[in-house]
Parts: structure tokens; C-alpha cells; sequence
């Protein structure tokens, strides 16, 4: 026994003694090793996150016109685009869906806010659930859909889309959109999905705002009550990248703030009610909303209805196969025969009445080459360039974007596959 517990302390003795010099080399490697890790976590793309945040109708030069500090320091710290150009016609709910699939409403189908579709034969008006809800009105494929496919877990905190079975499924996570629920509650969602363990974690993340939208369709985008709602909304970002940073996987999550569209100031008075100017019965139906309208004739009596809006001051209108080429618009059998569109700072509605006269003070939906219907585009993370500002782009080169940085096979879309060179490293 005690010749056993001799070569122990012997054994003990050449353990402890003999190897100060290995364990000093042991702790510099450790700690090599440490800032390799960290270092790569930052360099090499891995597993990367989206976090894509669209603020409602921010117009690509409020930044110049009030104070935007948030916003300035993400294009300092990643990339900002000189604007983002909306898809026609620029309304809200084509043009976030033109965002998730790179699709022109002319392929994904969602061709306005309010449209007849003849091959549901239904109405879909973004205010009725039934009809947000029907997965049949939304064509193309969503990139939680892609991502899906592929393995990744998705989530979103509001997006047009998200609340129907669009390209065949949900995100895995997702809200029936409720305008109620606070901003920072919305955050709150963000921040807790990111949370989460790894194999329930999304990976691509949608939220949304609906400001500075309302405010400045009721005062202009040119006011102080939109000034005042914009400054909040940067605020809002600087609170949203904070707290992006207190999350686990802060080094890796790649954030775009971006908008679906502008705002153009409009003269209330100048309004044209189509109902007054054309006689009904050349018209079968009319829907859309100011200042786009989508009109199925009667037969026989196109050339007429083209032929008053082109005496009327205000308005201007084509036949689908005679729209201006960079509308990209024309080829979805949803679209009818003629198109009506307001002059800039004109409004033009469809009300069954003749007292109506009064428009909006802002307006959206106009013709995409209107520089006021353009949109903004910040972005930073690992996976961005540092300090870029890039030409224009247009919203449908988000989504090769985005599966650019997630690592996933796009689906087939209308975007330039040059612009994701522009603004990833």
C-alpha cells in the first residue's frame, strides 16, 4: 500500500510541477482560440438572421427634411440607398407583397389595395379579414415560404401576406394584424423570438409600422405632424437596434429598415369623381382607390372611356396594352381593360354621389418614376457593407437580398440579380 500511495505522490508531484510551462502555452491558446471565435462570429457568414422592418409610407428624403439621427448613424455603420423604388401602382398592399416575393403585383396578382379578381370572382379589399385571409389572391412565393422550404424557421410580426396561406404556407410564427398593439410590444415580439433556443430561433423576421402613413395621407408628408411622427419612428429604430444588441445572437443578425412606398403632396380641392364623368353605363365595374383605378368596361365602349379621360383635367387613364412599360402592368388576368390614374397632385375617387369634392392632403399610388413615390432603404449587419450609399434599386431586389444573406435558393422573381453585389460584402 504505502509503495502505491509513494508512486502516487510522485505521480502527483510531476502533474503539478512539471507542465507550468505547457499550461501558460495552454492559456494563450485558449485564449487565441477565444478571440478567433469571436473574430469569426463577426467575419464569416454562418448562420445569419433577418430582421426586416418596414416603416409605412416613410419617403426616401424625410431624412432630409427632419431629423433622422437613427437612421443616419445605420447608413454610416451599413448601407443606404439613394431610394427604393415602389412597384406600381405604389400602394401599400402590392408593394409589401412585391417586397416579400420580388414579384411586380402584374405576377404576384395582389394588382391593388381593392381589386376585383375574375378568377375567385371575389372582391379583395385589404379592410375585409375574409379576403386578407384567403390564401387564393396571393400568387409567388413569400420568402418565409422560401426559407421555410429549406429548413429555416420563420416568424413576423405583421406583413401583407403573412396572415394567409401565401405560396402555400404561414410563417411559423405570425399575428392577425391588429393596429392596436404598441409599437414597442411589436419589439418586444422581435426581441423575444430571437430569444429563443436555437432550433425554435426564426431566422427571418418581418415587422412592421404603420406610421408615418396615416399622419401624412391627413396633412401632407410637408407638416409638422409628419415631421413629428417620422423623428418618433427613428427614435423607435434607435430603440430597435439597442435591444437587437442585447440578444444572443446579436452578431449575426443583419436589420433593414425599408418603406413600401412615398407620399405626395396633394391640393384637396383638385379632385376628380370619375362617377360624375363617365356615364355608368360604359362601365361594368371600377375598383382601386385614390388615385389608381382599375375599370372593366362595358363591351364596345373602351375607346370612349379612354377618349373622356383624356378631355378631363386631372386624370389620365391607357388602355392595359398601352401602359407605360416601366409600370410593368398589363399581363395578369386580373387586370382590366382601362387604367385611370390622377394627375400629380390631383386626387381622383369613384364616389356614387355629386357632393363629393374634398381629397387628401397625401397621396401615394402614383406613377413609380414620381420621385416622391419613392421609398427608403437601410440596412446593417455582417452581412452588409460598411458606410455605401448605392443608386437607386427597385423594392422586388429585396428579396434576392435577403435569401442572399439566409443562404437559400430564391424562387423565380423579377429582381436584378446584380443589386444584392451592390450592398453585400
Amino acid at each position: 500500500m504505502g509503495a502505491v500511495g509513494g508512486d502516487d505522490k510522485l505521480q502527483v508531484q510531476y502533474i503539478t510541477e512539471i507542465p507550468n510551462e505547457i499550461m501558460k502555452k495552454w492559456i494563450v491558446s485558449l485564449f487565441l482560440v477565444a478571440v478567433t471565435a469571436s473574430l469569426l462570429l463577426v467575419l464569416l457568414p454562418g448562420r445569419q438572421y433577418v430582421v426586416l422592418v418596414s416603416l409605412d409610407s416613410f419617403r426616401w428624403d424625410y431624412d432630409s427634411m427632419y431629423e433622422t439621427p437613427f437612421l443616419d448613424s445605420i447608413a454610416e455603420e451599413g448601407v443606404k440607398a439613394a431610394s427604393l423604388v415602389s412597384s406600381y401602382p405604389t400602394k401599400t398592399f402590392p408593394n409589401h407583397y412585391s417586397i416579400a416575393t420580388g414579384l411586380y403585383p402584374d405576377h404576384h396578382g395582389l394588382i391593388n389595395n381593392t381589386f376585383y379578381a375574375p378568377d375567385l370572382d371575389m372582391v379583395y379589399r385589404m379592410g375585409d379579414r375574409d379576403m386578407v385571409q384567403n390564401g387564393d389572391f396571393y400568387q409567388g412565393e413569400p420568402v418565409w415560404v422560401t426559407a421555410r422550404k429549406q429548413g429555416l424557421v420563420t416568424a413576423s410580426m405583421f406583413w401583407v401576406g403573412s396572415e394567409a396561406p401565401a405560396g402555400g404556407m404561414h410563417p411559423d410564427y405570425w399575428s392577425v394584424y391588429d393596429g392596436t398593439i404598441p409599437y414597442g410590444a411589436r419589439i418586444d415580439s422581435v426581441i423575444n423570438w430571437l430569444s429563443m433556443p436555437v432550433n425554435k430561433r426564426p431566422r427571418f423576421i418581418t415587422l412592421y409600422f404603420d406610421e408615418p402613413d396615416g399622419t401624412a395621407h391627413s396633412y401632407g408628408p410637408v407638416s409638422p405632424e409628419t415631421g413629428s411622427v417620422a423623428q418618433s419612428l427613428d427614435s423607435l429604430m434607435g430603440v430597435l437596434v439597442k435591444r437587437l444588441k442585447e440578444t444572443p445572437v446579436r452578431r449575426r443578425v443583419n436589420l433593414i429598415v425599408l418603406s413600401d412606398h412615398g407620399m405626395a403632396e396633394v391640393d384637396p380641392d383638385k379632385s376628380v369623381n370619375l362617377w360624375e364623368v363617365i356615364p355608368e353605363r360604359y362601365i361594368e365595374h371600377c375598383y382601386g382607390g385614390n388615385p389608381v383605378y382599375q375599370v372593366k368596361v362595358a363591351e364596345g365602349f373602351a375607346d370612349s372611356v379612354i377618349a373622356i379621360v383624356d378631355r378631363t383635367a386631372g386624370i389620365k387613364g391607357w388602355l392595359k396594352d398601352d401602359v407605360p412599360s416601366h409600370y410593368h402592368w398589363g399581363t395578369h388576368p386580373r387586370i382590366p381593360e382601362v387604367l385611370i390614374e390622377a394627375e400629380e397632385s390631383w386626387n381622383v375617387v369613384w364616389v356614387p354621389r355629386t357632393d363629393y369634392r374634398r381629397g387628401s392632403r397625401g397621396v401615394h399610388g402614383y406613377d413609380p418614376a414620381n420621385r416622391d413615390m419613392h421609398g427608403i432603404f437601410y440596412a446593417t449587419g455582417p452581412r452588409f457593407r460598411v458606410g455605401v450609399e448605392t443608386p437607386s434599386f427597385a423594392n422586388v431586389d429585396v428579396y434576392n437580398i435577403i435569401c442572399r444573406i439566409l443562404k437559400i435558393d430564391p424562387a423565380p422573381n423579377d429582381g436584378d440579380e446584380e443589386v444584392p453585389g451592390m450592398v453585400l460584402r
